[in-house]
């Protein structure tokens, strides 16, 4: 059975995926492969989607777990090679729901899709983060 946080994540994806008002099959795709990372089947997916109030979406306490799902985020917004503003504009209110200013959030928006664009796990960006900590 999947927690209600990561059933509110991935709705989160979808919505992020939406913003731009054209649901690329490539931001699909992404979606899909960060479920798998995470447990999540396509089938449990859309079970997520065509029931969305059945979800209720939790705003991650700790700033690993809000990078994390930032970078998810990030990850859908650059699958298809581009970033649209509406994308780039929902990325940023739910930095301001994670309690991040907004040259933060325009430096995290800018560091994650970095990121994204070489690809890199969570694991790799848990270590970035962990290097950024220490320094």
């Amino acid at each position: 059975m999947i927690n209600t946080d990561l059933k509110g994540h991935f709705l989160n994806l979808y919505m992020i995926a939406l913003s731009d008002n054209n649901f690329d099959e490539k931001e699909l795709e992404t979606i899909l492969k960060i479920g798998e990372e995470k447990g999540i089947s396509k089938v449990e997916f859309e079970k997520i989607i065509i029931n969305p109030t059945s979800v209720s979406i939790q705003i991650p306490t700790d700033f690993v777990s809000k990078i994390n799902l930032l970078y998810d985020f990030a990850r859908v917004i650059w699958s298809d090679g581009k970033i649209e503003e509406d994308e780039k504009n929902s990325f940023m209110k739910y930095c301001k729901k994670f309690g991040f200013e907004k040259e933060t959030s325009e430096e995290l928006f800018d560091w994650l899709i970095g990121f994204a664009k070489k690809n890199i796990t969570i694991e790799q960006l848990e270590k970035e983060i962990l290097n950024l900590s220490n320094n």
